[in-house]
């Protein structure tokens, strides 16, 4: 799983990149059985709260023993120190809200698959030029929702666009963005919302997991 076109195609296949961020390794590690039982196997957990790297660190190690068929990857990564960090604690992709041609390069020379984040056709072409193992669209719902992904699409259909912003677990929304033409998406706080962090209702999340995971298997 250390190419890109590895992590695209479990992506292909699994539809959508959940991703969440919490502040300590317990709550990290309930998160990702939680998801693992409701049928995921790849997940990005996000740079976004204070002692990000730690809480990694340890995620992937206790990953390692207990879900061993879990593809851990960071997300929110914002340059190439970040990515290095990210990657040594054991990151198997990495995920940007922009586009840095710098952590791009970095990524290419290791053979670490890299999703950066972009806005237009422009960054779109740039980030596949750079080796983009996904193109994540972001934040997809501003930007013009499934209608701008089919517009794109439309002169650019080699992309393997995932939007992330505005992709929910409704189910009319997420085929409006398969219909656009989508590799896949990404999920965050409709998926894993902070409420379900702070009440530990991890059977919840694995319920609305297998939920969607449902809905998702019915979409061509």
């Amino acid at each position: 799983m250390s190419t890109d076109i590895t992590i695209a195609d479990l992506l292909r296949r699994q539809k959508v990149l959940p991703l969440f961020t919490c502040g300590d390794a317990a709550t990290g590690l309930a998160v990702v059985e939680a998801l693992h039982q409701g049928g995921l196997r790849v997940v990005e957990f996000t740079n976004r709260s204070p002692g990000a790297l730690g809480v990694f660190r340890t995620l992937v190690a206790e990953a390692a023993t207990r879900l061993p068929d879990m593809v851990l990857g960071a997300g929110t990564i914002m340059d190439c120190d970040q990515a290095e960090a990210f990657h040594t604690a054991g990151a198997r992709f990495i995920v940007a809200p922009h586009l840095d041609p710098d952590t791009g390069r970095w990524c290419a020379a290791r053979g670490v698959p890299w999703c950066p984040g972009t806005g237009t056709v422009s960054e779109m072409v740039q980030a596949t030029r750079l080796g983009a193992a996904l193109i994540k669209v972001f934040p997809a719902d501003a930007l013009g929702g499934p209608a701008f992904i089919k517009a794109v699409r439309g002169p650019c259909p080699g992309l393997r666009l995932m939007p992330s912003g505005g992709v929910t677990l409704d189910e009319a929304n997420l085929r409006a963005w398969f219909a656009a033409g989508v590799h896949c998406v990404g999920m965050g706080s409709h998926l894993v919302d902070a409420a379900t962090l702070e009440g530990g209702r991890f059977a919840d999340l694995a319920d609305r997991t297998r939920r969607l995971v449902t809905i998702l298997a019915e979409i061509a």
